[in-house]
């Protein structure tokens, strides 16, 4: 305890020079003072810490066991400070530049309309908004910020922030297809049926479905793909086939007996919406201002209204 009262922090951080440098002298005169005070600001850091840190000769400066285990966390410790300090120095300054954000098609209005009001608030800040289904690689593909619906994998590069959880998504066909075609009862009718997909690759789509502790995965060829849930959603209540759409927008439809619900009891995965953006510090000041808007804005965002967007 008192070595964290009696500890200088100018002293730490001076050690930390001494070591990049591997020179007193170097790090004295970065500082503009004399090699004696470095010495003598060293020893003080190690008398308060009640061991030796360095062991120094005329040719040479080398850490002990223990100064390498202490310079490891300082200069995590006084990087942060520097960083901490730059980002407080950004916070001053009005935020400018591009900011590459991409979202999917699906809640494009919802996301248009707050870049609106983020433009607003932020003059000096552009914006290249994508609508686009895909998952992508940010880094990879120069994005900013990202915002997904569905399961975020886990990821030391990147910071995901749940805005909103989605709604469940369940199987739904209209009653005039039903009637034409007959109504499925086990998962494997399906491929009996025709059905539409808001995902598909290379011609074939898979749906993830549970049933209470169970979960099956099936392959399926649509009829109809289609990679926007409002056109899907239209496909079904025009008795183009079977579809899995989110519970609450179709909801309306079930109460007015236009759709009706198929294979009850299997769900499929569902796994919210979320705001994502690089995990390390080095964010420009224009992207942290659109994540800070984003993260304000977007989880008022009414999703039903989101999902609903198609027939408004």
């Amino acid at each position: 305890m008192d070595a964290r009262i009696d500890l200088d922090l100018n002293d730490v951080a001076l050690f930390v020079r001494v070591v990049q440098a591997r020179s007193f002298t170097a790090a004295a005169r970065e500082r503009g003072v004399p090699g004696s005070t470095v010495s003598r600001r060293i020893a003080r850091l190690e008398s308060v810490l009640g061991i030796r840190l360095l062991e120094r000769t005329t040719r040479s400066l080398r850490l002990t066991d223990a100064g390498r285990t202490y310079f490891e966390h300082a200069e995590r410790a006084v990087d942060d400070v520097w960083q901490g300090t730059d980002n407080v120095r950004e916070l001053r300054k009005e935020p400018r530049g591009r900011v590459r954000i991409l979202a999917p098609v699906v809640l494009g209005a919802s996301v248009a309309n707050v870049v609106y009001t983020c433009l607003a608030r932020h003059p000096g800040v552009s914006i290249d908004l994508e609508l686009d289904e895909r998952r992508t690689d940010l880094l990879a593909e120069g994005y900013d910020i990202a915002i997904l619906a569905g399961k975020v994998d886990n990821s030391a590069d990147f910071v995901a922030r749940e805005l909103w959880r989605s709604s469940r998504k369940l199987l739904y066909a209209s009653p005039r297809y039903l009637a034409a075609r007959g109504t499925p009862r086990r998962l494997e009718d399906l491929a009996r049926h025709d059905c539409v997909t808001t995902r598909a690759t290379d011609g074939f789509a898979t749906w993830t479905l549970t049933r209470g502790r169970h979960k099956r995965r099936i392959t399926l060829a649509p009829r109809f793909y289609v990679n926007e849930f409002s056109a899907a959603h239209r496909a079904v209540l025009a008795g183009v086939g079977i579809a899995m759409l989110p519970e609450v927008r179709c909801a309306e439809d079930v109460a007015a007996k236009r759709l009706v619900r198929v294979l009850d009891g299997y769900e499929g995965e569902s796994g919210g919406v979320h705001l994502l953006y690089r995990a390390h510090r080095s964010l420009t000041a224009a992207v942290r201002a659109c994540i800070d808007h984003f993260l304000e804005e977007l989880p008022a965002t009414d999703p039903s209204r989101v999902i609903h967007k198609g027939r408004a």
